[in-house]
């Protein structure tokens, strides 16, 4: 799950990091916190297909008003989650009428926080993967990835519809996201679902016909990988 957290005060932004630290740690999500001392900063990282599960905005900061940096997001097509921050309920019906998920008064609350968080995550769709495309946020379900490989400073996801998408992250990244015992990094440049493994000799072939390396000189334990896998899955590969 990417994060971001904007707000001018570093304290501000250290209570909200704890917090996450705390919750995420107690649920065993794979999570990734950027910050942001102002909303200037966060819309150009927007601007530049970085995608944001959650977003924490402050209300009061130094260049803009939090309402004004959501305002523009969902000007953009931000379809993520916010949550703002602020010390008075001044702004809470400006909040939600820019679709805010939550309004958290300062000092935080734990109990608070968490069930905020508790919220949102069940609005999370289980089990997909989300890309950031022009502006829109497309889930891709896990059965439909069939590997993801890197070319120099970019991924591209290949789906079983024959659509294929470009990422501006590093292939490690993704692999931490796609946290499913499904995916298997096979080679420095790919990352496979085993499930659509048909053939295994010094590559995988899968039921598309598509060619993926293998790692050499960790071939025996990559293969082992995947028949373990498929053993327990009940899949119908062959590896």
């Amino acid at each position: 799950m990417n994060i971001a957290v904007c707000d001018s005060n570093e304290l501000g932004r250290s209570s909200i990091i704890l917090f996450l630290h705390k919750y995420f740690s107690n649920k065993s999500i794979s999570y990734e916190i950027s910050e942001f001392k102002s909303g200037e900063n966060l819309l150009h990282e927007f601007d530049a297909e970085k995608y944001f599960d959650l977003i924490f905005l402050d209300i009061y900061m130094n260049d803009v008003l939090g309402i004004e940096v959501a305002q523009s997001l969902r000007s953009r097509n931000y379809r993520g989650d916010i949550i703002f921050a602020a010390a008075s309920d001044k702004f809470a019906v400006a909040g939600y009428e820019v679709g805010a998920s939550a309004y958290l008064l300062k000092p935080h609350s734990a109990k608070k926080f968490n069930a905020a968080l508790d919220k949102i995550l069940k609005w999370q769709r289980p089990d997909t993967y989300n890309i950031m495309q022009r502006g829109n946020m497309i889930c891709v379900p896990y059965n439909e990835i069939l590997y993801v490989e890197s070319s120099n400073s970019k991924c591209m996801l290949h789906r079983t519809n024959d659509r294929n998408y470009v990422i501006y992250k590093r292939l490690r990244d993704i692999e931490a996201e796609l946290c499913d015992g499904r995916f298997l990094r096979c080679h420095q440049s790919y990352i496979v679902n085993m499930n659509f493994i048909m053939h295994t000799g010094k590559e995988f072939t899968l039921s598309t016909g598509d060619v993926i390396l293998i790692r050499q000189r960790d071939l025996n334990e990559i293969k082992q990988r995947c028949f373990d896998y498929l053993e327990k899955t009940g899949g119908s590969g062959a590896c």
